[in-house]
């Protein structure tokens, strides 16, 4: 995401038995999950999501998604091909209610970008909120 100067590795992910998608453990990296659409697809949705941040590496790979707004460029690359999306909307939501659609398989193509945001919870050592951002092809 150049306008924020995020430059991050993907690995592949999957939801876990609670119906959260696990989130790879390094801050450093971004997970994809590979039951949705692939970048590029023609539809459904590309879900990213990655660490804000983490108390012993600091600032994480998607740190500053936060701070994205509409008419932004998103760029995804791969071994074969980059995929540039426009961002559209940026929301927060409480973790316990983000949204299923956000997971969509059908549908118009796009990509959706989540992270942790809110008020950090000292007591469970978590955020209260995601945010997410969701962007279409460009």
């Amino acid at each position: 995401m150049p306008s924020v100067g995020v430059d991050a590795p993907v690995q592949p992910v999957l939801l876990g038995p609670d119906q959260q998608l696990d989130v790879p453990e390094s801050p450093a990296v971004v997970g994809w999950w590979s039951a949705g659409a692939a970048p590029g697809s023609r539809a459904g949705t590309v879900v990213l999501a990655g660490h804000v941040d983490t108390r012993s590496a600091g600032p994480g790979a998607f740190f500053e998604v936060a701070d994205l707004n509409p008419g932004e460029i998103v760029e995804v690359i791969s071994a074969s091909r980059t995929t540039r999306y426009r961002v559209e909307a940026l929301r927060s939501y409480p973790k316990d209610f983000l949204p299923m659609d956000v997971f969509e398989r059908t549908g118009r193509p796009r990509l959706v970008l989540i992270t942790c945001g809110g008020r950090f919870d000292d007591g469970i050592r978590q955020y209260e909120d995601n945010v997410v951002a969701y962007a279409v092809p460009a």
